[in-house]
């Protein structure tokens, strides 16, 4: 079986962070977001895979590389002009054959892909679309499904006072070949607004199931946060620091050098080469590779990502700080986003900001 990996969109929700990096390599505690369903694919069976890329493009395809770390071929598709998501689907026509799989890359799915496969094979489905369920539906597309999954009803991004369920579309979809029959050639059509109600509309066969894992969007940086913090507080354990006083879950990928009485309150996660100075306090925090953080400092549910450094009592609070920032002393910063390479000058206070 194959499958085609959708990777092509500009994040623009999450901006400033997606300026020089594409969503599907945001990091996600340990692992770039991509890299989940990637992973998951692999577990399922799947050995081929195509990636349909557009923005920053040359990034991805040198994070992901030829598919070796996952068992896997993956070969790249590039999207000059964006055709929706079963537009780009269309475009790769040659290389699907039977029964295949299609998923979103910018999403976080450690899920079982293999039994979402037997549900649509049992089925004999035409389409069968991965659901989850959601507090907000209204930034997705909405299904009703009767006691054997097949979909009665298909709602895309309904108000949320208008919203007849909270099982949303979780944007991976098992698929017959012969749906690709339905796609218009160069003209932009997605799967939910366009693909399965044309589908329905017609009484061709569409299931939903449930999806068994974890799930979760990164569409905005406080959900960046809440499924990092979601990961480690999965998958972390915990584990003793030397000269730090440590409780919750952690992970630590590579060294890290701690000065004496700091505190640390997991879930937190730490890169290679992560330093932090006397006194320093970090809290349901991400911080990447080579990040350092002064003495006295605090950071709470933040992320701070790779070579960013914080000043010396500085308190750093619901925030992201991306790569290569340098923030001075004293800093005092809440729920705020920071885009690559800021400076924060000592004694400054942000509160509610995005930069640039």
């Amino acid at each position: 079986m194959k499958a085609i990996v959708l990777a092509g969109g500009e994040g623009t929700r999450l901006r400033p962070l997606t300026s020089t990096r594409p969503k599907p390599l945001m990091p996600v505690a340990d692992r770039p977001c991509i890299d989940y369903i990637l992973r998951s694919l692999a577990e399922a069976g799947i050995r081929k895979i195509i990636i349909a890329t557009h923005y920053l493009s040359d990034k991805l395809i040198k994070a992901i590389g030829d598919g070796l770390d996952y068992d896997a071929s993956i070969v790249y598709s590039f999207e000059e002009t964006p055709a929706g998501t079963a537009g780009a689907v269309k475009r790769v026509e040659e290389f699907i054959d039977k029964t295949f799989v299609v998923a979103m890359g910018d999403i976080v799915a450690d899920v079982d892909i293999g039994s979402l496969i037997e549900f649509h094979r049992d089925r004999k489905a035409a389409a069968t679309i991965a659901l989850t369920k959601v507090d907000d539906p209204s930034q997705y597309g909405v299904a009703a499904v009767d006691q054997r999954g097949k979909i009665l009803r298909f709602q895309e991004k309904p108000k949320r006072e208008e919203a007849f369920s909270n099982l949303v579309n979780a944007g991976i979809y098992v698929l017959e070949q012969r749906v690709i029959e339905f796609i218009p050639e160069g003209k932009k059509f997605d799967f939910s607004k366009n693909l399965f109600p044309a589908m329905l509309a017609k009484g061709i066969p569409v299931y939903g199931k449930q999806l068994d894992g974890i799930w979760m969007d990164i569409g905005r940086p406080g959900d960046l946060l809440r499924a990092s913090l979601e990961m480690v507080g999965r998958r972390g354990k915990a584990k003793t620091i030397p000269g730090a006083e440590t409780s919750g879950p952690l992970m630590v990928r590579g060294s890290i050098s701690v000065e004496r009485g700091v505190k640390i309150e997991g879930p937190c996660y730490f890169g290679p080469d992560v330093r932090i100075g006397a006194g320093a306090t970090i809290k349901r925090s991400c911080l990447h590779d080579a990040v350092v953080v002064g003495a006295g400092a605090e950071i709470s549910n933040s992320i701070v990502m790779e070579q960013s450094s914080i000043g010396a009592k500085s308190e750093i609070t619901d925030s992201v700080v991306a790569s290569g920032c340098e923030i001075g002393q004293s800093v005092r910063m809440v729920s705020s986003v920071l885009g690559d390479g800021e400076k924060v000058k000592s004694n400054t206070s942000l509160a509610n900001v995005t930069i640039p």
